[in-house]
């Protein structure tokens, strides 16, 4: 007798649409657009840096604003699948989790603002100045088999990287040549200068090196840029193409690849996160709509260890953008009693974030439809509940 599986791919084969209802969502998102993380650049350039009236690293209005726009969209969704109800939610139905940082507290609410704005709903936080255990993507294990695995993983991805094309055009915007970091610390090139692996328990994996300072400089670019700068004042507009930006923002990738995206890393910095995570998917009453409030750490993390394939996210050029959100659905097939998993990256694009347009049907965020190894899924974009919680067990 053929199994709910082998009835479940018969339908799909044939494209028979069949009934599917929304039974919970988890959402672990990025926070919107804030201040540069390090204000200090001088040194790397001669040319004068954008002033910003905030502190760094602080989520600004603007970013506020367009987190507003996606918790309005967002809550219209769930309502649409009848996961939520146009009342105000009680209290036990939804989580809203922030860490202790300015820009992801102030992000979770601004979502709240957009999503039950007419609603008594809070954001939860722990009362600390200090990251939240759960959103600190730290080394913790202090195995030395451990620590050598981890960082051969690191070294292999900076053996690979292929980033010259792109440390040289960063070099010009910026003239490191006539930089004080090239005349007092003889950093001219940063083709040239070696990348050295941070490895310490209770920090974060890190770099130090070329890698460290183009995410720097390429962070301060971004921000200016999203934040609506005059174009002559984003890297002083010497960036004057999609295709320059494309081949910049390499960097940053490669800053995020090397540092969390290693099998063994993720799994080390992540495990707090996916146990939360996975003891929300296995608690019947765990609430219906969780969001999680983090960093792009947090993502590139989870999205390692948990096994993503790889994906390409369109009209944006990162790969875990400033307000993007990673979309864990639960779905029910009722003829079936099936349980299937669908995950999407939500996300606005470069020109929504830019021009912070208001998000509509007529304006969406995008969304694109992500696989996990060892969780098929099927035409429709679902894949089976059980065998994505045996892959959360394993990890």
């Amino acid at each position: 007798m053929a199994g709910k599986f082998d009835v479940y791919i018969f339908l799909n084969f044939f494209l028979i649409v069949i009934g599917h209802e929304l039974k919970q969502v988890c959402i672990l998102s990025r926070h919107n657009i804030r201040t540069p993380l390090t204000a200090n650049l001088e040194h790397l350039s001669p040319n004068i840096w954008p002033a910003w009236s905030q502190e760094p690293g602080m989520l600004t209005a603007k970013g506020a604003r367009l987190e507003e726009y996606m918790g309005d969209y967002i809550v219209k969704w769930l309502q649409k699948e009848k996961l939520l109800s146009e009342s105000c939610p009680d209290k036990d139905s939804i989580l809203i989790y922030a860490n202790t940082r300015q820009r992801t507290r102030q992000s979770a609410k601004a979502f709240v603002r957009g999503a039950f704005s007419s609603c008594n709903v809070n954001v939860h936080s722990i009362n600390s100045e200090e990251m939240d255990p759960l959103f600190n993507p730290i080394l913790r294990n202090t195995s030395d088999v451990l620590k050598n695995v981890i960082i051969a993983e690191m070294q292999q991805k900076l053996n690979e990287l292929q980033l010259k094309g792109s440390y040289e055009d960063l070099e010009g915007i910026i003239d490191l040549k006539n930089s004080q970091a090239c005349k007092m610390n003889n950093i001219c090139s940063f083709v040239d200068t070696k990348d050295v692996i941070y490895y310490e328990i209770g920090h974060e994996p890190n770099i130090i090196g070329p890698l460290a300072y183009g995410n720097s400089i390429l962070d301060s670019f971004l921000m200016s840029y999203y934040e609506g700068m005059p174009l002559e004042q984003v890297a002083w507009g010497k960036i004057d193409s999609s295709d320059k930006w494309k081949s910049l923002a390499e960097i940053t990738k490669a800053n995020q690849n090397v540092r969390f995206n290693s099998t063994i890393l993720a799994k080390e910095v992540a495990n707090p996160l996916i146990d939360y995570m996975k003891a929300l998917f296995e608690n019947r009453n765990a609430p219906k709509f969780t969001l999680l409030h983090g960093h792009d750490s947090n993502l590139n993390s989870v999205i390692a260890a948990i096994g993503f394939k790889h994906y390409v996210l369109p009209d944006q050029y990162e790969t875990t953008p400033l307000g993007g959100k990673l979309v864990f659905q639960k779905w029910h097939n009722k003829e079936l009693d099936l349980y299937l998993l669908k995950v999407n990256y939500v996300y606005q694009t470069v020109e929504q974030l830019r021009r912070g347009t208001k998000l509509s049907n007529e304006n969406p965020p995008r969304w694109v439809e992500l696989e996990i190894a060892g969780c098929p899924k099927d035409k429709q974009g679902y894949c089976l509940w059980d065998d994505f919680m045996k892959i959360l067990k394993d990890i």
